[in-house]
């Protein structure tokens, strides 16, 4: 953060796609929060939405960008023919340190295209991930790491072992927790499982190099279900894997709440077929509504882009004001963690681990 300012967040007011209403009623949902937002696109619309408000907080300032990214553009051919796309110029503000982070609902691979083209990758690092997580029952809150998540459909051995000290340096930020279990996705545990990819990671990560880092302790194998309970803090895949098993999930904890207030009212399913007020449904509501929140993504809102030299959040398309103000919130942390330094001195640390995985065959 620049010495002698608030900290302040650039938000894509052009990324969603319902745009940029969900923007600016996150920016002010998180201004009311405290937070600095600075929301980036064509300034007469932003101006004209804002004005409709009956009270605007402080903390909001609007960044001129006449241009928008659509979602089904070539990401890298429309970053570089519109420069003034708000994507871009969020980018920029933040390469210039006019904002501490950036936010979008914007086309992902236009986001990575243009925190490349702008931001560049940090030393060492050979190609960025998006990381999500899941509820876990490890701790009360807690939370598994899940990379990448999407951007790198096809990966090498490489790829997956820096995501391993990725991921451990953003659960070390994010939790707390000073040594990260870390896991390699597969359809099980066995050392024999997995592909050519897994197998050549799992044998990366079981050399003595990675053994010896006080950064992370690697398990083996883990699989999908494994995700939820209390078996790892970080597992690492490829980007279609992670990205399928991610919409998957979001699916279901979407569907399982409802179902399971709808079983508990059903008269044929619901315990003694009590109904009304006392029904076993009524009684458990609030814990159901506890759980549901958890297992709700808006409650985190985005996924941080990891491996670019600055902090970058990316939302759905489809996210409501919700999901991009506690978006906003965790591009805040990442800001204030140092969560982009913590990352560039993970891989500065384990060097040599990823000379033997460029080497491996």
């Amino acid at each position: 953060m620049a010495q002698g300012r608030k900290l302040r967040i650039g938000l894509d007011g052009f990324g969603s796609d319902r745009r940029p209403d969900p923007e600016i009623e996150a920016a002010v949902r998180a201004a009311k929060d405290g937070l600095g937002v600075e929301l980036v696109g064509d300034r007469a619309v932003l101006d004209a939405k804002l004005a409709e408000l009956a009270a605007l907080p402080e903390g909001i300032s609007v960044a001129h960008a006449p241009d928008q990214i659509e979602m089904d553009e070539s990401p890298a051919r429309a970053v570089r023919g519109k420069p003034r796309a708000s994507l871009c110029v969020a980018i920029d503000r933040l390469a210039a340190g006019h904002v501490d982070a950036v936010v979008s609902a914007g086309n992902s691979g236009a986001i990575l295209a243009a925190a490349l083209l702008r931001l560049g990758r940090l030393p060492g690092v050979d190609r960025p991930a998006i990381a999500t997580s899941f509820p876990s029952t490890s701790t009360p809150g807690g939370r598994t790491v899940l990379l990448d998540a999407g951007v790198n459909v096809q990966c090498k051995v490489l790829n997956l072992v820096q995501f391993a000290v990725i991921g451990a340096a953003f659960s070390r930020v994010e939790t707390g927790v000073v040594r990260p279990r870390v896991g390699v996705l597969a359809n099980g545990t066995e050392v024999a499982k997995g592909t050519a990819l897994t197998q050549g990671t799992h044998e990366l990560l079981s050399h003595d190099l990675a053994r010896r880092s006080d950064a992370f302790e690697f398990i083996g194998y883990v699989e999908p279900g494994q995700l939820f309970g209390d078996s790892c803090d970080v597992a690492v895949t490829d980007g279609w894997t992670g990205n399928v098993l991610l919409k998957l999930a979001e699916a279901a904890m979407h569907a399982w709440p409802a179902m399971l207030r709808a079983a508990l009212a059903d008269p044929a399913t619901s315990p003694r077929g009590v109904q009304g007020e006392h029904s076993i449904a009524a009684a458990i509501e609030p814990a159901l509504q506890g759980v549901a929140r958890r297992l709700d993504p808006e409650s985190h809102g985005g996924a941080p882009l990891l491996g670019v030299d600055g902090a970058v959040m990316i939302c759905h398309g489809a996210a409501r004001p919700r999901a991009i103000q506690n978006a906003l919130l965790g591009a805040r942390r990442s800001a204030e963690s140092g969560l982009t330094q913590a990352v560039a001195s993970a891989i500065e640390g384990h060097a040599k681990l990823f000379e033997l995985a460029r080497n491996h065959r």
